[in-house]
């Protein structure tokens, strides 16, 4: 069956695609969206464990991996960072500033990031079509068409097969979103779609994930969640190094600091053993961390060791470090200080492998940026498509850098693809 034609029509109801939408909208455009789960913006409302960092103060090229750091000077230069804030100021969202720049809603909510998108596109008069996937596009004489299904929702397990639709489009701004989440409607449907319009796209990989680690002490130190500083070394040589909060989980690592090393830790994995030493007490040189240690021993003479480590650090970390030390619980605090001393400054664990896409906050790989206008997200390759989001091969440290570039695309993508359509 053969719809209505649009002059931009949106595949995806992501980050990217309902930002698109909205300023496509804004500037006079028909637009409509196609979304193939049964709710807008579904992995959106997972970011932040539900509280939706959806961007950050400190915005720069040099927190993103991708190809050519030029390709995102160009994007920031197009749509500065503050642009994007001030977008979401002006559909009433209000924000907390929380550490290292992260910007979250004031009400700590994800649910109200995405209220206030789908508020301005009701208002806007553009309609969001769910359970629809977009199996193909194709070169019209005016613009594309855009063959769709319907689909079932993922609870229902036998479905008969949905009715095809064709929608007429001037523009088409694929926003399909990348591999990570399956679970919650990742997939690699989108990389599809591009590879089918002759696009070179990159194998997708887990990227901001979650780390396993080969020693079982990590079972005792679940749940643990501290400060901490991670140095990552392959080979014997320094990869990288990270500080912030790092989550113990009964697999291994994850919270920010985990996440900041995952992309690294997991590129070098096949050249053989990857290890993370994490330092407990980065505030604290090793050589004043011994004479702190020394003193406390002197301080709590003839008293059990539980004594001089309560206070010092997290009972969990410092018991299974004491352990691994050598050292009793139960007796005094003397020899194998300076052990301690170094094993709380590296800590050595040994990472095998990641919790893969279904843990992964975004995915590398996709689409190659060279083929995609930095100002506009355009295609090179096929003049009126537009690629955004996590379909690029670009992808940033977790602290919201992600989400902006996913606003960040959309928003440029909407406004040129609107251009030249309607004033």
């Amino acid at each position: 069956m053969e719809k209505q034609g649009f002059d931009v029509v949106v595949a995806g109801a992501g980050a990217s695609g309902l930002a698109a939408a909205i300023v496509a909208a804004r500037a006079g455009a028909s637009v409509l969206v196609l979304e193939k789960n049964h709710v807008p913006g579904r992995k959106l409302l997972s970011t932040g464990s539900g509280k939706c960092n959806f961007s950050n103060l400190n915005i720069t090229p040099a927190a993103y991996h991708a190809a050519s750091p030029a390709f995102l000077k160009k994007t920031f230069t197009a749509l500065p960072p503050e642009e994007v804030h001030s977008f979401f100021d002006g559909l009433g969202l209000l924000r907390v500033e929380k550490d290292s720049g992260r910007l979250f809603p004031a009400t700590q909510k994800a649910q109200d990031v995405l209220g206030v998108l789908l508020n301005e596109l009701e208002a806007l008069k553009v309609p969001v079509v769910t359970l629809t996937e977009v199996l193909a596009l194709k070169r019209g004489d005016n613009g594309f068409l855009v063959e769709t299904v319907k689909v079932a929702p993922k609870w229902v397990k036998q479905a008969p097969p949905g009715e095809k639709t064709t929608y007429k489009a001037g523009r088409v701004i694929i926003a399909a979103g990348g591999a990570a989440y399956p679970q919650i409607g990742g997939s690699g449907k989108g990389y599809a779609l591009l590879t089918a319009l002759g696009h070179t796209v990159a194998p997708p990989s887990p990227a901001v994930v979650p780390l396993k680690i080969k020693e079982t002490v990590v079972i005792e130190l679940d749940g643990v969640r501290l400060d901490a500083a991670l140095t990552l070394k392959a080979g014997g040589k320094f990869m990288a190094r990270t500080s912030g909060e790092l989550l113990f989980t009964s697999y291994g690592i994850s919270g920010p600091a985990a996440l900041d090393l995952s992309r690294a830790a997991l590129a070098a994995l096949p050249g053989g053993q990857v290890f993370v030493q994490v330092d407990f007490l980065p505030q604290l040189p090793e050589n004043e961390l011994r004479a702190l240690l020394l003193a406390r021993a002197k301080a709590f003479e003839g008293r059990p060791f539980r004594h001089f480590a309560c206070g010092l650090l997290n009972e969990k970390v410092i018991r299974a470090i004491a352990a691994c030390c050598g050292l009793d619980w139960n007796t005094p605090a003397g020899p194998g200080l300076d052990i301690l001393a170094g094993e709380l400054k590296a800590f050595r664990l040994e990472i095998t492998g990641s919790l893969g896409f279904e843990d992964a906050m975004v995915a590398a790989g996709g689409c190659a940026c060279a083929e995609t206008d930095p100002a506009t997200f355009e295609s090179k390759k096929i003049k009126g498509l537009y690629i955004t989001g996590e379909l690029l091969d670009i992808d940033g440290d977790s602290g919201g850098f992600n989400l902006h570039l996913a606003w960040t695309s959309g928003l440029l993508a909407g406004r040129a693809a609107a251009t030249g359509i309607r004033k």
